[in-house]
């Protein structure tokens, strides 16, 4: 071969290497973009969704204490709500402002966002400086009736989002186009004369297990026997460490078909906690048949004479709330929760929250039911009236807890058993696929 066709060979063979490689380095290199590009779109996609729950958040919010502050009589009731409202203004006004929308699609919903937390902060200003808040009261129906179209806008939202839709596939299009509402305006530039899940004080408790650290403390081994004498079908039970508040043995088994995690604590033995991973598949229980069975195992784990304040049901399972009554007044704070499949299997069991709070009390009231009924709002329906002892600042107060309804919404209004004063109010509410919660 001649040098002249070595040399054209050569350069042949290495325009096809380079072509080659450049081929490669290509198709490599567009691999990475579109892995980079999808990467970046997801990310995008999650801030663009988390905007969309704090804007819900902050709205919902705003209609919860709006609810409160219909029927509430209390100006410093209001005040702390209308502050609380000012917050959650500002929370949703941020979420709103990252979302990928023309700001004419949202200038309404903005403004009134805007407005309604001026609005709140006036009236917070208002009580504080011990200024005539009755023009604020007149106006706060008419606010809720527009933050609540507002929130039902939004949810329809959130439904899409839990549906698999995808925010940065639809900018432009009709929902996010079309997301403003016909909401009346509010000035709050004006001078103003002199505005669940699950169950009440499911939370509450005065952070001290007094009366479980008076017990003696038992054996890791005995904490395993009182498990198995609980449980016909708990078996292969298994130590996983030691918790606090209260200290107590953890362990793992076995329950019939499911795996369960159970908590018994160091001192007196009590059963804190079992929880399983069942899935319920039918449905045969009603509501009286899953207290009953609620009550029952609650019994069997060493809870006994328990009332229930609480039922909820949320895909098959049903949780109910009991708690401790002494001469016919709830306790709201010695509280158990039972969840039972509608299959009527055992779920779950908390009771933590009575061997924190269960302790002797003074149950007489200086006021009579009828007197605390007087101290409620006129607007209310009452439904019902009875004692109950309520968390309050890590404390107890022995209240009246009064039900009642006003416009198709379920409230829980609690008038001190002393001086009458309003101690708080809570509202029942419905949430998409958490059933009935109290807010």
């Amino acid at each position: 071969m001649t040098h002249r066709k070595k040399g054209i060979w050569a350069a042949v063979v290495a325009s096809t290497l380079g072509a080659v490689a450049l081929v490669t380095f290509l198709t490599v290199g567009l691999f990475y973009i579109k892995q980079n590009r999808d990467e970046n779109m997801l990310k995008l996609e999650a801030y663009y969704q988390s905007s969309f729950y704090e804007l819900s958040e902050g709205v919902s919010s705003i209609e919860s204490n709006l609810c409160k502050m219909m029927v509430s009589v209390s100006d410093e009731n209001s005040a702390i709500l209308a502050a609380e409202n000012y917050r959650n203004a500002i929370s949703a006004l941020n979420g709103l402002s990252k979302l990928p929308m023309d700001r004419e699609a949202t200038k309404s919903t903005a403004k009134f966002l805007n407005q309604v937390g001026d609005w709140s902060d006036s009236l917070s200003k208002a009580v504080s400086s011990g200024k005539d808040i009755s023009s604020y009261r007149e106006q706060i129906e008419e606010i809720y009736i527009y933050t609540a179209q507002l929130n039902s806008r939004i949810s329809d939202m959130i439904a899409l989002i839990k549906d698999d839709y995808l925010v940065i596939n639809n900018v432009g299009k009709e929902q996010l186009s079309n997301f403003d509402y016909n909401e009346k305006s509010v000035d709050p530039s004006a001078e103003y004369p002199e505005i669940i899940y699950d169950g009440p004080y499911s939370d509450g408790d005065k952070q001290s297990f007094s009366e479980l650290e008076a017990l003696p403390e038992i054996s890791e081994e005995r904490a395993k026997e009182i498990l198995k004498d609980s449980f016909d079908d708990i078996k292969d039970i298994q130590s996983c460490g030691y918790g606090e508040r209260p200290k107590c043995y953890m362990f793992t088994a076995k329950l019939g078909d499911s795996n369960a995690f159970a908590c018994v604590s160091v001192r007196g033995g009590k059963i804190l906690s079992v929880n399983t991973d069942r899935v319920v598949t039918v449905a045969n229980f009603m509501q009286d048949g899953v207290i009953r069975l609620a009550k029952k195992l609650a019994t069997r784990l060493g809870y006994d004479g328990l009332t229930e304040v609480w039922y909820n049901e949320v895909d098959g399972i049903a949780t109910v709330n009991l708690v401790n009554e002494i001469d016919g007044v709830i306790c709201y704070a010695d509280l158990v929760k039972v969840k039972i499949g509608l299959d009527g299997a055992f779920i779950g069991f908390e009771a933590t929250g009575y061997c924190l709070n269960h302790t002797d009390r003074d149950v007489t009231p200086a006021l009579s039911a009828a007197a605390a009924a007087q101290q409620v709002s006129n607007k209310l329906q009452i439904t019902n009236i009875r004692l109950a002892f309520v968390p309050k600042d890590e404390q107890e107060v022995l209240c009246y807890e009064v039900a009642a309804t006003y416009k198709g919404l379920r409230y829980f209004v609690y008038v001190d058993a002393h001086d009458g004063s309003e101690v708080d109010v809570l509202r029942v509410t419905e949430q998409a696929g958490q059933g009935q919660m109290v807010v």
